[in-house]
C-alpha cells in the first residue's frame, strides 16, 4: 500500500470535493514504534540486537504491561499487504459516548 493510499475500513468519514477544502478526513493508519530508547545500533554482535523498552503511537510514549508482549502479525510482501499489530497499553481513562456528547458523566442528585 503506497503512503498515500489510506485504509476506510470502519470509518464513515469522506474526503473533501475539492483538494483545498478543510474538513474531515477519512481515518489512517498510526505509526507505531516499538524502540530501545538511548541507544543506535551497530555492526557487532551484541550491538545489532535491540531490546525495546518503549511503545509510541504516532510519536506518544505508552505504558504497556510486561507480561503482555506486543504482536506483530505475519506480513505478505505485496502491495496490498497491511501490518496488524496488537498491543495491550494501560488506560487512565475509556470513554465510550457519542462523538458529541459530553465527556464527563451526568450528575444525579439524591
Amino acid at each position: 500500500m503506497a503512503d498515500s493510499d489510506e485504509a476506510t475500513h470502519g470509518s464513515t468519514l469522506q474526503r473533501p470535493d475539492s483538494g483545498g477544502e478543510h474538513g474531515p478526513r477519512p481515518a489512517r493508519g498510526a505509526v507505531i514504534e516499538i524502540v530501545e530508547k538511548g541507544r543506535a545500533t551497530d555492526d557487532t554482535t551484541a550491538g545489532s540486537l535491540i531490546v525495546p523498552d518503549e511503545i509510541r503511537i504516532n510519536g506518544q510514549p505508552l505504558l504497556s504491561p510486561r507480561e503482555c508482549p506486543v504482536k506483530v502479525h505475519e506480513m505478505q510482501l505485496d502491495d496490498s499487504s497491511l501490518v496488524c499489530v496488537t498491543l495491550t497499553l494501560l488506560a487512565r481513562r475509556v470513554s465510550v459516548r457519542a462523538e458529541h456528547d459530553h465527556d464527563t458523566p451526568p450528575t444525579h442528585n439524591t
